[in-house]
């Protein structure tokens, strides 16, 4: 039976907010301790965008440029976070960036095609009024995943 204090495949889901960027400090920290593989993933969610697009383009019809140029953002903050994980000790790396639903990606299917044991998530994310409506992605991920979840925390104001 494998030591179940120990994570070999670690998921972090980014999307470029602070609580974000907070999941990905302390999965850095996690995967050196463990000596884990590092995934970083950010999944874009196509009605979203559409609604990115349809402010933007003025028709509700998606803009194709403005799903390439949210497309590059993300690729470049994956690559960016990479890096940086590299950097600081972190020997294995992998990322994707891809479309979907963000609950079922991070829960279900991005965990599995990476043989994740371990998915790390912000506690909120970057659309306020989505969490109110829909439930945030960290709870759908925490009452779905097969694999250990960790939410982190933003810090108290005066905490940084």
């Amino acid at each position: 039976m494998a030591d179940l204090s120990e994570y070999h495949r670690i998921l972090v889901g980014v999307d470029g907010s602070r609580q974000a960027k907070k999941a990905y400090d302390k999965a850095v920290a996690v995967a050196k301790r463990n000596q884990s593989v590092l995934i970083i993933v950010s999944v874009l969610s196509i009605s979203k965008l559409v609604g990115l697009g349809a402010t933007q383009a003025g028709f509700g019809a998606v803009d194709q440029t403005v799903l390439d140029e949210v497309k590059e953002k993300m690729d470049r903050l994956v690559a960016d976070y990479q890096k940086q994980a590299i950097q600081s000790g972190v020997s294995q790396v992998e990322t994707s960036v891809s479309y979907g639903n963000p609950k079922t990606e991070l829960a279900q299917v991005l965990p599995e095609t990476f043989n994740a044991d371990l998915i790390i998530l912000g506690a909120t994310g970057l659309n306020a009024v989505q969490r109110m409506v829909m439930g945030s992605n960290a709870s759908y991920v925490v009452a779905n995943a097969q694999s250990d979840v960790l939410i982190v925390r933003t810090a108290v104001a005066g905490d940084d």
